[in-house]
């Protein structure tokens, strides 16, 4: 896709000074833009599997290669958080601008860090969004990524609006802080008896995944399509399953024989 085009049609006056990662973020929030039902005070965490890797790769490219200064476009762009500045400019927000990146587990860490600043009551409303742009194949994706060789690689930009207030929501979240090995992951679902679909994280190797669901008796949830993989494909899964207006859904992340679960009830 021609990120760089569909971003002209929806945030023309933001094309010039970023860059493609940037422009993924910005589009993903393009429909809430369009709403105009964001207030000013929602405060921003935007996350990542590795942030803004091309601009690393373009500045080191410059510095070492090249050896000339780094652009000053992509200098000011290497910040973490210079993505959620456009986004909150984008959106008009006027808030908290949080940016986390890491490998494994980044939604979990992220949704749980939403949660202590809403019970807390520091922040009314958080719009939490998961950023991932392809990694190039220049890059030895799969080997950054410690993924199999003949993973298909996606990309993906999705987001959703959190509070504790439950009024006018449309599902509840909860991260359990507990980490499982299958056992205790397979004992955790089967004890919960509210659970009508299961959903697996794609760094899940499919022998995990088909020995959880061959030990309970909760059907997968399939979305409508399958996506590559990108860190923060989970945001992808859960507004899907909002989306469909199902039940209660498991969603089971992996990460370093690590078992971790988000728990979305649709209202």
């Amino acid at each position: 896709m021609d990120v760089k085009a569909e971003c002209k049609k929806v945030a023309p006056a933001f094309v010039r000074r970023t860059d493609r990662f940037i422009q993924l973020g910005l589009l993903g929030t393009a429909s809430i833009k369009e709403q105009k039902t964001l207030d000013k005070n929602t405060a921003l965490f935007m996350i990542s599997g590795q942030g803004n890797l091309s601009v690393f790769n373009r500045l080191c490219q410059q510095r070492y290669l090249e050896e000339v200064p780094p652009k000053p476009v992509d200098f000011i762009n290497s910040l973490s958080n210079t993505a959620g500045f456009y986004i909150a400019k984008f959106l008009d927000l006027e808030s908290k601008n949080l940016n986390l990146a890491q490998q494994g587990f980044v939604i979990e860490n992220a949704l749980l860090l939403a949660n202590a600043n809403l019970s807390s009551k520091r922040e009314d409303r958080i719009l939490l969004g998961g950023v991932d742009e392809r990694v190039d194949v220049n890059n030895n994706p799969h080997g950054y990524l410690d993924l199999p060789t003949e993973t298909a690689l996606g990309e993906g930009s999705n987001w959703m609006l959190l509070s504790a207030n439950k009024q006018d929501a449309l599902a509840t979240v909860d991260v359990l802080t507990l980490a499982f090995d299958s056992a205790g992951v397979i004992e955790y679902v089967n004890n919960q008896v509210e659970v009508t679909h299961v959903a697996f994280g794609q760094r899940m190797p499919n022998s995990c995944s088909e020995l959880i669901l061959s030990s309970i008796n909760i059907p997968p949830f399939e979305c409508n399509e399958v996506a590559d993989f990108y860190e923060t494909n989970g945001l992808f899964v859960l507004n899907s399953y909002i989306k469909s207006k199902q039940g209660c859904l498991a969603y089971i992340d992996y990460f370093n024989d690590i078992y971790r679960v988000i728990t979305l009830n649709v209202v």
